[in-house]
């Protein structure tokens, strides 16, 4: 009985057993699950690889295919990212980072750490780590230190480089560049509007600080100005500006003013520069949120006087002889203030003094190299100048055609922020990638028709690696329609601005033989987008650089004062003024009227100087156009396509020859009896003609 007993509890327990078997299948026939979010886009999944999920991700952009990264969500749920585990494993890696520059910098780290070639970055991310685990799904296409050449500069060989450039000499005019545009004549009406020294000397030379002291403002309204220019200089001015000017530096400063200003005149320079700045770029907000008329007027007077006395505080801490931070960072505030000024030539002038000072300090050179190493707060402080310098020395070389400033990158890495935002790092990573293609462009002195194709198809690639938020959209230009935050949506349009005028500056330089290969340009072919090369092209990018200029115009008003999109914008119109005088076909005349219109309001407003000159221009084209008079169309020598570089408001054609009220000096070797011909003399003639007919040896 009691085997039976057993027996049959045991059946019953294991009758029990199978009971939960059967359960699940009527649970999954009444419960049917909910697909799984995918963390990772489809590409990412098939190569089983990291994806920062954000869209398009680092990995695909990375590839060149930004175009085929897709999430995949559940039919009743939006796609949401979900980054808590990366940005966790990310901010211990840094962290460990951190903590071993820390020690290095106390040096408790030994001496043969110091000797190691590589970034110290790399070797803590290569220790053992969850992080670090598969290294070839980690390999993207970065920056690093690929190692300066073993010359005096860098750049290409010298002895190598002078030959090639000397036998170069006399190249033919099929020959395109973008920074050697052919020179436009003289405008002689545009020396009688030439914009006043922006350095006068207001002070006696030997006052000193003291005076300049007396023209800083209150504190309440001091600190004001800094507020406007840490908050709209960073898209106004330029993409990444000093993070803080602290008031608690500013109140330590101002504690005991005289002696610090005597001791320190380059920081009472930098304050003055961020004055000038706060007041050019906060005219639109001290305004109640909108344009008012002599508004900008009054506050640019105040402006240039905090600019001269910026510079004064700089003359007298001998900046050119003993150049510092914080002389080359007001420098570099300077040179946006001017620009947004009227004063773009003195911009470009003032930046090539820049140059120099920065490579006297060595901000071109790793900080490892230098000796005593800076703190790492300064290392980050180098790092954000000098690329920053690189994206100015592209963006003046590009819009007055002439030749980079700076020769050579040099060997300092770019700067990676230390935020968790990933927006940041991939607006930066876009923004040092440009930097290196425009620098590429711009070095070209070669630009054949392959070239423009393969650089123009690079631009558009690279503007797609951007994240999906900051990509820049025409139905943004509807009231309607939300867009990202500032500084996002003026940084959106910006960098979608200076793509298309690259396109614009290199595809008007396209040989086309014929008019059938011309058409077939128009419909696209290549892997470029459509319409993809020459004529079309040019019209297509004129015509999303006025869509930019209006986006500021009707949604970031506080942008307007940006002088860079405008002259961009002005540009652009007068092309497609210049199509329409070839063909007569009127359909992009109202995107030139809605631009007058901008510039118009810019002019009655004073918003800025240059905007006048602007309006003259485009109206006398535009008269041009609508006199139906087909003898005036004769008068325009520059067609839409064959140009080179940019219709430029600032022009006053100073590469023509002016003739001088006195002669020149002739220079000579010492001890050489050279007398140098006559004007109008046989010997002179004779010279002038072989010169002319290219005969002349080299």
């Amino acid at each position: 009985m009691a085997s039976s007993g057993a027996l049959s509890s045991f059946e019953q327990v294991h009758d029990q057993s199978n009971i939960p078997a059967t359960i699940p299948e009527q649970s999954k026939k009444k419960r049917p699950q909910q697909p799984r979010q995918h963390l990772s886009c489809t590409k990412c999944r098939e190569r089983k690889v990291k994806c920062d999920r954000m869209q398009p991700c680092s990995a695909c952009c990375a590839r060149g295919q930004p175009k085929e990264c897709h999430f995949t969500a559940g039919s009743s749920a939006e796609y949401a990212p979900i980054q808590q585990s990366y940005e966790l494993r990310k901010l211990r890696a840094e962290n460990i980072r951190l903590k071993q520059e820390i020690r290095a910098l106390q040096g408790i780290e030994s001496d043969g750490d110091d000797c190691d070639s590589r970034p110290k970055t790399t070797t803590v991310m290569n220790e053992p780590s969850s992080a670090s685990k598969r290294p070839q799904a980690l390999r993207q296409k970065r920056f690093k230190d690929e190692g300066s050449a073993n010359n005096l500069y860098f750049g290409t060989p010298g002895l190598a480089n002078i030959i090639s450039e000397f036998a170069t000499l006399r190249l033919g005019q099929q020959t395109a560049s973008i920074s050697h545009a052919v020179p436009r004549g003289v405008n002689i009406f545009a020396f009688q509007d030439a914009p006043s020294y922006p350095f006068p000397s207001l002070w006696p030379a030997s006052a000193g600080v003291s005076v300049l002291l007396n023209c800083l403002p209150a504190r309440d309204e001091l600190m004001s100005q800094i507020e406007s220019f840490q908050n709209r200089a960073q898209s106004c001015s330029f993409p990444h500006v000093p993070d803080k000017i602290m008031p608690k530096e500013i109140d330590r400063f101002l504690a005991d003013a005289d002696a610090n200003a005597f001791k320190n005149p380059d920081m009472l320079a930098l304050i003055f520069a961020a004055l000038a700045q706060g007041l050019q770029n906060g005219v639109y907000d001290r305004c109640g949120g909108k344009w008012v008329e002599g508004a900008m007027e009054a506050d640019m007077r105040k402006g240039d006087v905090y600019v001269a006395a910026s510079m004064e505080a700089l003359r007298l801490s001998s900046f050119m002889n003993r150049p510092t931070l914080f002389g080359i960072q007001t420098l570099i505030m300077i040179g946006p203030y001017l620009t947004n000024a009227g004063k773009f030539l003195d911009a470009w002038a003032l930046f090539g003094v820049t140059i120099r000072l920065a490579q006297s300090v060595g901000l071109h050179r790793h900080h490892k190299y230098l000796d005593p190493t800076p703190p790492l707060r300064e290392c980050t402080v180098r790092q954000s100048l000098w690329w920053w310098m690189l994206h100015m020395d592209q963006q003046y070389s590009m819009t007055l055609g002439r030749p980079l400033g700076i020769s050579g990158i040099g060997d300092c890495p770019p700067l990676e922020p230390l935020t968790t935002d990933i927006r940041v790092h991939r607006i930066s990573q876009y923004v040092n990638h440009f930097t290196i293609l425009a620098r590429q462009i711009l070095s070209s002195d070669r630009l054949s028709n392959p070239k423009i194709d393969e650089f123009s198809e690079k631009l558009l690639v690279l503007l797609e690696t951007l994240p999906e938020v900051l990509q820049f959209d025409e139905t943004w230009l509807d009231e309607s329609r939300q867009i990202p935050e500032w500084p996002f949506n003026a940084m959106a349009a910006v960098f979608y601005a200076k793509t298309h005028n690259f396109l614009l500056l290199l595809n008007r330089q396209r040989q086309e033989n014929s008019v059938q290969s011309s058409q077939a340009n128009e419909l696209g072919c290549g892997g470029l987008q459509e319409p993809g090369r020459g004529r079309a092209r040019v019209l297509s990018s004129a015509r999303a650089l006025l869509d930019a200029f209006e986006f500021f115009n009707a949604r970031v008003r506080p942008a307007m004062v940006c002088w860079t999109m405008g002259q961009q914008a002005f540009n652009a119109a007068m092309i497609l003024l210049l199509s329409m005088l070839e063909t007569g076909d009127v359909s992009d005349m109202w995107l030139v009227n809605r631009t007058y219109l901008a510039f118009f309001e810019m002019q009655q407003k004073g918003i800025h100087r240059l905007a006048g000159v602007a309006v003259e221009r485009l109206a006398s084209l535009m008269l041009k156009f609508c006199a139906s008079d087909v003898q005036q169309s004769h008068d325009i020598v520059e067609g839409v396509m064959g140009g080179t570089g940019m219709l430029l408001l600032e022009d006053p054609g100073l590469q023509g020859f002016v003739g001088e009220n006195f002669a020149s000096p002739w220079f000579e070797m010492a001890d050489m009896d050279v007398v140098a011909p006559g004007i109008g003399s046989p010997a002179w003639a004779a010279r002038l003609a072989t010169h002319v007919s290219g005969d002349d040896d080299i």
